[in-house]
């Protein structure tokens, strides 16, 4: 059985944060190490979703992937709306059904918190992310150009 859950601040993160560093994770993800403190100050900001999906079998619980997002408003009109930052499956888990359940997830999320709109974006060339997302019948496909700054 698969399940999500949304995690909060008051949440076994020291747990989470161990079964996240010691999982199998696409390289081509840069998923940085994690930190229970950095984790909890992360959950503590208004509108921040932070799921991890998990099999349960035979009494043993695995950690399948994450996904994390914030609940935002635009500055006009109230409409509120959900952007997706990351979803990660672990390498060695996928095919089970964990990306799209962590999507449903944030959809059921973003509909309980009165959102119009989910928004995320994924790298052209990530086949697999890709082919999540478009099996989960968007309204729009949108080729977008992206770009960081480094603050010193």
């Amino acid at each position: 059985m698969i399940i999500v859950e949304r995690i909060d601040s008051g949440a076994d993160l020291d747990t989470l944060v161990e079964e996240i560093n010691t999982a199998s994770w696409d390289e081509a993800n840069g998923l940085a190490v994690y930190d229970a403190g950095a984790l909890r100050a992360y959950l503590e900001l208004d509108g921040t979703v932070f799921l991890a999906c998990h099999e349960l079998s035979d009494g043993a619980r695995t950690l399948l992937g994450i996904a994390s997002g914030r609940l935002e408003m635009k500055p006009y009109g109230g409409e509120r709306w959900l952007y997706v930052d990351e979803v990660d499956v672990r390498i060695d888990q996928r095919r089970k059904g964990a990306g799209s359940a962590l999507m449903n997830r944030m959809f059921a999320t973003a509909r309980a918190a009165g959102c119009t709109e989910v928004w995320l974006g994924t790298e052209v060339d990530n086949v697999a992310a890709n082919a999540l997302y478009r099996s989960l019948d968007p309204d729009e496909i949108a080729q977008v150009v992206g770009y960081t700054w480094a603050l010193d």
